[in-house]
């Protein structure tokens, strides 16, 4: 079985960005890495279940629908991981759904993944805000930064849970603005520390 990180921040934190750069990294430096992203997956599912959806869409499709789709997802990121060293799962800790704040990583999923680290990619609120203004390709929300850091703070709070239920820690990486590729080392030493 190869070893698996989580890797969350809330949208507009810089996550696919710093994990670009980490990929970039573990291929210097010769380091059999994969990223696959929960949503993606989700969405080629939902593809494979005959309806189209923008992955940012998924949040609204019911829970039940949404359960069901995560859990196929848990099981083809499975699938895959046999085929790598270390193994990265890019998710958020929570969605906002109109039936409220529903964990990314249910307990049910987290016994099926059994990730050995939880990182958090974070940054300042302000930060966040300017990046969602700016990101035309997602379907984000617009937020003032008194909920973002809500989110921040909920994003944590879910991790910390997280990281009870399974043993794994949790290691809070910052990405500073233009300073994407020292985040991208910052995650490339922890995952490296939870190997040797």
């Amino acid at each position: 079985m190869p070893y698996l990180a989580v890797v969350t921040g809330i949208p507009g934190v810089g996550k696919t960005t710093v994990l670009n750069e980490l990929t970039d990294l573990a291929r210097q430096n010769k380091f059999d890495l994969a990223v696959l992203n929960y949503g993606t997956i989700m969405n080629e599912i939902m593809h494979d279940l005959g309806k189209e959806l923008h992955r940012d869409d998924m949040r609204a499709q019911t829970l039940e629908m949404q359960r069901k789709v995560q859990e196929l997802a848990a099981n083809e990121i499975n699938n895959r991981a046999a085929q790598h060293k270390f193994l990265i799962v890019d998710t958020h800790m929570f969605v906002r759904t109109s039936s409220g704040l529903w964990a990314g990583l249910p307990q049910n999923l987290l016994q099926k993944l059994r990730p050995q680290l939880f990182v958090m990619i974070e940054t300042d609120p302000e930060q966040i805000a300017d990046r969602r203004k700016t990101d035309s390709e997602r379907h984000r929300d617009q937020s003032l930064s008194s909920e973002i850091t809500f989110d921040l703070e909920w994003s944590r709070a879910t991790a910390a849970a997280s990281a009870v239920s399974t043993g794994a820690p949790v290691k809070i990486i910052k990405n500073e603005p233009g300073k994407q590729k020292q985040a991208a080392l910052d995650l490339l030493q922890a995952i490296q520390s939870i190997i040797t």
